[in-house]
C-alpha cells in the first residue's frame, strides 16, 4: 500500500467513525518526530486565523483515531523538509478530492500542517 493509500484510508475511518459540529473551524495535520519516526496528528478548533497561528494550539476536536504513522520504512533518509512537502502533497491530494467533499473537515473555514515548532502551511483557507 502507497503513502497515500495509506493516508487516506486513515482519513476515511476518521469520516466515518467521527461527527463533528458546526463550531470546528479550523483542523490542523500536525507533525512530529518520534522514536518511531515522524508521524502526523489531526485535531479541530473552534477558532481559525490564517494571521495568527495560535488557533492551532486550541484543541476541541480530537479524533480517536488521532495518529497517522508514516513508518521507519517510509522515513528513512528523510528529515522534516521532505516529510512537511509530503505531508502538503497527501493533504492537498484529499482536499482536491472527492472524498473531501463528504468528510468531516469539508466545511472547515481553514486547514493548515506544520511541526508543532515550525510555521504552519495554509491548505486552505476561507475568507
Amino acid at each position: 500500500m502507497t503513502i497515500e493509500q495509506t493516508f487516506e484510508e486513515w482519513l476515511e475511518n476518521i469520516n466515518q467513525t467521527e461527527t463533528v459540529d458546526n463550531s470546528i473551524e479550523g483542523f490542523n495535520f500536525g507533525l512530529i518526530e518520534t522514536t518511531n519516526g515522524f508521524e502526523m496528528y489531526l485535531i479541530g478548533s473552534k477558532t481559525f486565523d490564517k494571521d495568527d497561528e495560535d488557533w492551532a494550539t486550541n484543541v476541541d476536536f480530537e479524533p480517536k483515531q488521532k495518529y497517522f504513522q508514516f513508518g521507519k520504512e517510509f522515513s528513512t533518509d528523510k528529515d522534516w523538509q521532505d516529510i512537511l512537502r509530503i505531508s502538503e502533497k497527501l493533504i492537498l491530494n484529499y482536499v482536491s478530492s472527492n472524498k473531501f467533499k463528504t468528510s468531516i473537515i469539508a466545511n472547515a473555514k481553514g486547514i493548515t500542517t506544520g511541526f508543532d515548532d515550525g510555521n504552519l502551511t495554509i491548505i486552505k483557507a476561507n475568507d
